[in-house]
């Protein structure tokens, strides 16, 4: 009796590991390919991508890393739920970055996790002083 109460005991924390450990997300870019990416513009969409998932419905989030990793330190820039179909596989826009967005963020689905990196737009001020730039140059330039 003993051994079959540990045989059930073990067969139930494996079940459990099984059913923990399905489905992997990934960020993407518009049309859900290609599978990974992890370099974003200011403007661009930010999909969840995942597969391999027991249908349900899910909590989602994406946050800023803290520290100097990221323009929103420990912030949630989006979040929401998502119900998974029967194909057990989904992808959604999650998110526009933002202006003001730089660094890396990690996007969490249901204790899945990817992270990406956006490219801080420079903005008005750098393009001004590059065009500034450009025009005292030629003014040196011409006056030789």
């Amino acid at each position: 009796m003993r051994k079959l109460f540990v045989m059930l005991l073990m067969g139930m924390f494996f079940v459990g590991l099984a059913s923990a450990g399905t489905g992997a997300i990934w960020t993407t870019k518009v049309g859900c390919v290609p599978q990974d990416a992890n370099e974003y513009d200011i403007g661009e969409h930010v999909y969840i991508r995942g597969d391999g998932f027991v249908p349900g419905e899910y909590d989602w989030e994406i946050k800023g890393q803290p520290g100097e990793a990221s323009c929103d330190p420990n912030d949630i820039v989006a979040f929401g739920s998502y119900v998974v179909d029967d194909s057990g596989y989904f992808c959604f826009d999650a998110y526009e970055v933002a202006e003001g967005d730089c660094g890396v963020y990690k996007a969490d689905f249901n204790n899945k996790f990817d992270n990406y990196h956006v490219v801080p737009e420079f903005g008005f001020v750098i393009g001004m002083l590059t065009a500034l730039s450009a025009v005292g140059i030629f003014f040196v330039v011409r006056r030789d």
